[in-house]
């Protein structure tokens, strides 16, 4: 039996399901199914600033690194895993390596009155919205 369904001329083969990510994630190393480093946030509006909430567990606050541009929030932090070198990994499920996380917000920041703060494994930050200015052109 060569295919197993067949639609719109094209035929689904044992071999695809070989190929897929999915599939082929159940029989990988260890290693090779370890997930990617990742920011995980909240994010709520008030009439005045945007509050961001980010899990950073097990991260130190002098390791972590935020950036505003105008209305762009970037958070970059490294997690760090801790080995025993006379010990063998006999599970692995801690993520280690780089994570950064760009937020596009619909209002510019006013950086300088921006807030932070590190409690527990959240990092906390208060981004006061900037004044909408406008200025009226003279046509000459």
């Amino acid at each position: 039996m060569n295919a197993i369904i067949r639609t719109n001329g094209s035929a689904l083969t044992p071999r695809v399901f070989f190929n897929d990510p999915w599939f082929s994630q159940l029989f990988d190393e260890p290693a090779a199914r370890a997930a990617a480093p990742e920011i995980r946030l909240d994010v709520e509006e008030t009439a005045d600033a945007y509050v961001l909430r980010a899990d950073l567990p097990g991260v130190p606050k002098d390791q972590i690194k935020v950036e505003i541009d105008e209305n762009v929030v970037t958070i970059a932090v490294e997690y760090k895993r801790e080995t025993t070198t006379d010990a063998k990994a006999l599970r692995v499920e801690r993520v280690s390596g780089t994570a950064s996380r760009a937020l596009q917000l619909p209002v510019a920041i006013n950086a300088e009155k921006a807030e932070a703060k590190h409690v527990d494994g959240v990092l906390q930050l208060t981004l006061p919205k900037q004044a909408a200015s406008s200025k009226r052109l003279t046509i000459n």
